[in-house]
This record gives structure tokens, sequence and C-alpha cells, in this order.
């Protein structure tokens, strides 16, 4: 018996229709999941830039040079101190800047977490109740000043003095181009673009590690999945099949090598998840 794969023009919406996800793979719809018209499926954009990757040393895609840190522990965050006064929630008169940061990751069974911290202007806000396993993404959600965000640099810590990720000043909201697949979820790698300087061409790859909640030896091994040479300006990839599945607990990220001293380089990552 032939099984007919259903098209878009057999469900014609109609208010708030759900559909299920295997339908929105069958029409390669994005824009039904966007909408929020698919039971359990979401779209996830992961951007970075590095704006000075040094000639032929591997870099993360982030705002800051430093290698983005692994941890092997799930630990209090925080935002570090030394920033701007005017990035306070805490002081009366409050400030101009951002008041609360809210920060994303996982805990240590991968289950994504997020919560929000209010900020002390120089000194550093009081830790987080949750514990991080991963701090993949943190933006500014309450600033004083009506088109206001960061001041300074946020710079999102351990506890322990490790700093994890940041918000460059004025930008609001942090630039890493990396992901963890929570707990209970499976990703599909729809489309990447990477960019160097239209004038120094950089090298990038794309990297994934499996169960990074194994925190003890033997540890599952990064994976070399994609490799792009010398680009120089855009390149584009967005197939008609996801480029990579990605189950449950899958760390995902992008590199970049550059081709002369303090090459630019930005990256963007679409992932399709879907609850398991």
């Amino acid at each position: 018996m032939t099984r007919k794969i259903p098209k878009y023009d057999d469900y014609p919406q109609i208010g708030r229709l759900r559909l299920d996800p295997s339908l929105a793979l069958a029409n390669s719809d994005p824009l039904l999941i966007r909408r929020g018209l698919v039971t359990g499926a979401s779209v996830v954009h992961k951007f970075g830039r590095n704006p000075g990757v040094p000639n032929g040393t591997w870099e993360g895609v982030l705002q800051v040079a430093a290698q983005f840190p692994w941890l092997t522990a799930a630990i209090a965050v925080r935002v570090k101190a030394g920033g701007d006064g005017a990035d306070s929630g805490t002081s009366s008169p409050l400030g101009a800047g951002a008041q609360t940061v809210t920060i994303q990751g996982i805990d240590a069974t991968g289950a994504e977490i997020t919560e929000t911290v209010t900020t002390a202007g120089t000194s550093a806000s009081a830790p987080t109740t949750a514990l991080f396993l991963r701090v993949y993404r943190a933006w500014v959600a309450a600033a004083g000043a009506y088109t206001g965000n960061n001041t300074a640099a946020v710079v999102i810590e351990t506890t322990g003095g490790t700093a994890l990720i940041q918000i460059t000043a004025g930008e609001g909201q942090t630039q890493f181009c990396g992901y963890t697949i929570p707990l209970g979820k499976t990703g599909y790698l729809a489309s990447v673009m990477v960019q160097a300087d239209g004038l120094k061409a950089a090298d990038f790859r794309l990297f994934t590690r499996a169960n990074c909640t194994t925190v003890t030896a033997p540890f599952p091994a990064k994976r070399l999945k994609y490799f792009w040479d010398g680009v120089l300006g855009q390149v584009e990839v967005r197939p008609v099949t996801p480029m990579l599945i990605l189950p449950a607990l899958t760390d995902v990220w992008i590199e970049a090598r550059g081709g002369g001293a303090g090459t630019e380089v930005s990256a963007d990552m679409e992932i399709i998840i879907y609850d398991d």
C-alpha cells in the first residue's frame, strides 16, 4: 500500500490549527514552526562574531577572544564585578543602563534553564539559584533608559571566577555561535552561514560532541562535521534536507582561524528543535 505524504495544501490553516511535527517535516516549512503552529517544535538561531581571530589560531566565534570554556560541573553563575555604575538595578537611583540580565543554558541533567539576575553596577551580582553546566546565551532584560541596554561589557562568570560569555557594551545580547541540545529534544541543523572580513580570508569548522553530561573519562570526543577553507566574504549552506541530526545533550559550535592579523568573522546556525 502506498502511503500518501501530506501536502501543505491538504491542511488549510484555519485560525490556530496545530499541525503534527511529521507534517512540518514533510512540507519543509519552518514558517509553520516559527508561527507556533506545530506542537512541540521551535526554531533556534545561534549567531556569533569574533572581531579579531588571530592568524593560524582556532578560536570560537564569540565576542571575547578566549575559547568558550566547557564546564564539567554545574555551578552558580553571576555578572562579574568591574562593569559600569550605570548598569545597576540595585542602587538608588537605579542606573540608566542594564538593570537585569537573563542567563540561559542547561543544568547538570541537560534540561534547559533560564534565570534573571539583577545587576549591581561595578560590583558582582548575586549568584543564580540554578546551577549551570552550560551558558550559551545571555541578554539584557531590563534597562533604565527607553533606548538603553548595557553601558559597559557584561561578563557572565561562575562563582569560582571562570568567565563564560560576554555581552559587549551597547549590544544587549551575547554573540556565541554555539548551542547545546537540551534534554528531551532533538535538533536538526537547517542552515549555516559563515562570513569573513572581505580583505582577509578565514577557515571555519563545525564540531559536535555527544552526551555532554558525561563528565568523567572516557569522554565522548568532539567530532568535526564541516570544514570551510579560505572563506572570503560570505558562504551560506541551506540544503533541502537538514545538515545534521543533533540528539539531546549534543554540543554544536563553530570555530574560525584567521588568514591575517585580526580577521573579523561571524557565523550563524539555524536549528529546528523537536520534543522527543
